[in-house]
């Protein structure tokens, strides 16, 4: 069994379905879960100093929205869920905080893209998929 599940979560339809399956899992295992929000880093230079403070404002806003869902996900399944966050390229966060983590699991949702839009560019799913060193579970909304 898994015991520690890492989840990229980013509050969309697909995290939320893959949150729900880490935390199901994680319960059969008696393991924890670390739901991962990777966001772009702010600016250095924004265009004013108004620009930057209201970034971080809703970067702040949208935080607590997914910790009180990742609550919610807790009490459900009766399992240890952390919401944590980072800021850079979400595949390349995932694949090293599971490393240094220690994680048996990432569980991710299925991208919404176009076949054409995943071969031209990828995905983060298919990325983190190719590259982590555990295994990877890769959701699909029903």
């Amino acid at each position: 069994m898994y015991q520690k599940i890492l989840v990229g979560f980013d509050g969309s339809p697909g995290s939320i379905a893959a949150l729900h399956t880490a935390a199901q899992l994680a319960r059969q295992g008696e393991g924890a879960v670390i739901a991962l929000w990777v966001h772009a880093p702010l600016p250095r230079l924004a265009g004013g100093a108004g620009e930057f403070k209201a970034e971080r404002e809703a970067a702040v806003a949208f935080l607590a929205k997914l910790q009180r869902r990742t609550s919610q996900i807790e009490r459900e399944h009766d399992v240890p869920v952390v919401l944590e966050q980072l800021a850079g390229n979400p595949a390349s966060r995932l694949v090293r905080t599971a490393h240094l983590r220690k994680c048996d699991l990432i569980v991710m949702g299925h991208s919404g893209h176009s076949r054409l839009w995943g071969h031209l560019l990828g995905h983060t799913t298919d990325r983190v998929s190719e590259n982590a060193r555990c295994d990877v579970l890769i959701v699909r909304r029903t």
